[in-house]
């Protein structure tokens, strides 16, 4: 019954260890060390050994590890990060270590999340920025503008990443969640503090 609810509201992802669960240990990381490069990589490289064997190494876990990995050792070596070129690094070696890694359905959702990120977020928040007192309100550093930022920015991800995983769950589960966009973006940001206080 649970499962079907996280189905339903479309946040059966919150429950399931995935790259959401990375990127958010690593946010902790980088606010408690700031621009500290040395020591964002001393803490960080054994944390995400740990963290993938403790989620058993699945697919969608190795590949956020391995990308956040390309970002650490960008920051340390002082080098531009390009996140389509860590996804790719990131398939390619899954793959090679297990070329049937690309049938686990868990490994399409992650790549294919990632890669509707990378082609549609950012025209997408550009695209709802541009409407009306919304493109003048936007601009600046108070707390009204990063609010604004802040929230396109996370339509822009939440629909980008649905553009790709939806048809995917579609076939796989036979479900689609019609209030999947509403209830991530009232949640996610709750999800944040809850796995810092676990």
């Amino acid at each position: 019954q649970q499962n079907r609810a996280f189905q339903v509201s479309g946040l059966r992802h919150v429950v399931g260890v995935s790259g959401l669960h990375v990127s958010i240990l690593f946010a902790l990381i980088y606010m408690a060390f700031g621009h500290r490069r040395v020591l964002n990589a001393l803490f960080g490289l054994p944390l995400l050994l740990i963290f993938a064997a403790i989620a058993g190494f699945t697919p969608s876990i190795v590949r956020a590890c391995l990308m956040q990995l390309l970002m650490l050792l960008s920051m340390l070596v002082d080098k531009e990060y390009d996140p389509p070129t860590a996804l790719a690094f990131a398939v390619l070696v899954i793959l090679g270590v297990n070329p049937m890694a690309v049938t686990a359905v868990g490994f399409q959702l992650s790549v294919g999340c990632m890669i509707g990120i990378f082609a549609f977020s950012e025209k997408l928040q550009q695209y709802f920025l541009s409407f009306g007192k919304l493109k003048a309100r936007s601009k600046g550093k108070s707390a009204k503008a990063k609010w604004i930022r802040w929230f396109t920015g996370s339509v822009a991800v939440t629909l980008s990443a649905m553009v790709v995983t939806t048809p995917l769950c579609a076939l796989y589960f036979g479900m689609v969640s019609l209030v999947g966009i509403l209830s991530n973006l009232l949640t996610l940001w709750v999800i944040s503090f809850l796995f810092y206080g676990i």
